[in-house]
């Protein structure tokens, strides 16, 4: 009986091991049933990866893939696919997947994937899908004009959009409008109308009033901070769905 029961256990282990290519709870396992749901109904981009167990490619992958999936949580949804059982064989033959690991940028509804043949490094894989990701960011020249509507308004010194405040937008952009000011162009002045002393800061106006973020620069810290402004047309609370602003 004991026999039996260590054979069961060891065969368990065996198969957990052979199917956990990658090991980060950030990382989501997808199947053909969940894929479409998960990454078409999602306005975030989406990193796929197409992998089979026995794959030594595949488990050279992996830690990269985790320190991915753990750098970008909230920011980009990261995945895999298992190729290599029945269930999902029909997925990956749709996918024309021919060989592993396979990895693909879905940019958000829709929109047809995008084929990922870069160096497979934490930072090269970050750079491609950051630098891949949607938003509904809008430039403020002047802070009449981002003031003129209710609005989430991030003062900034960067150059670019950061993948957080993309990411934020692509959460909340049905709700609220997004805008962008850079402190070279609206002016010291400007910003100190706002209370605004350095940046990055960010700020929601609403309702005639300021409200001032003064929390943490994390993305679960903003996203919790925008979500109470978040208003469905109905007036209900919108469903909550790389730090640096």
């Amino acid at each position: 009986m004991r026999s039996l029961l260590s054979l069961c256990t060891l065969l368990i282990l065996l198969s957990t091991a052979h199917a956990a290519v990658f090991r980060s709870p950030n990382v989501k396992h997808l199947t053909t049933r969940t894929f479409k749901k998960a990454v078409h109904s999602s306005d975030k981009l989406t990193l796929a990866a197409f992998v089979a167990p026995w794959c030594g490619y595949c488990k050279k992958l992996a830690p990269e893939y985790d320190r991915v999936a753990d750098s970008l949580k909230g920011i980009v949804n990261v995945v895999s696919v298992d190729c290599d059982t029945d269930e999902n064989k029909p997925l990956c033959g749709e996918m024309g997947i021919q060989g592993f690991p396979t990895l693909k940028m879905f940019p958000g509804g829709s929109a047809p994937p995008r084929s990922y043949d870069g160096p497979r490094e934490t930072r090269d894989m970050i750079a491609a899908a950051t630098g891949n990701m949607p938003t509904f960011v809008k430039r403020a020249g002047t802070a009449a004009e981002a003031a003129s509507k209710p609005v989430s308004l991030l003062f900034t010194s960067a150059g670019k959009v950061t993948p957080l405040y993309k990411a934020l937008s692509t959460d909340f952009h049905r709700s609220i409008d997004f805008y962008a000011a850079r402190d070279t162009k609206v002016g010291e002045g400007a910003m100190k109308s706002f209370g605004v002393e350095k940046t990055p800061a960010l700020l929601v106006l609403h309702g005639g009033e300021v409200s001032k973020y003064d929390g943490p620069l994390k993305y679960d810290s903003l996203h919790k901070f925008l979500a109470e402004f978040a208003q469905t047309k109905q007036g209900h609370k919108a469903k909550k769905t790389h730090d640096d602003l």
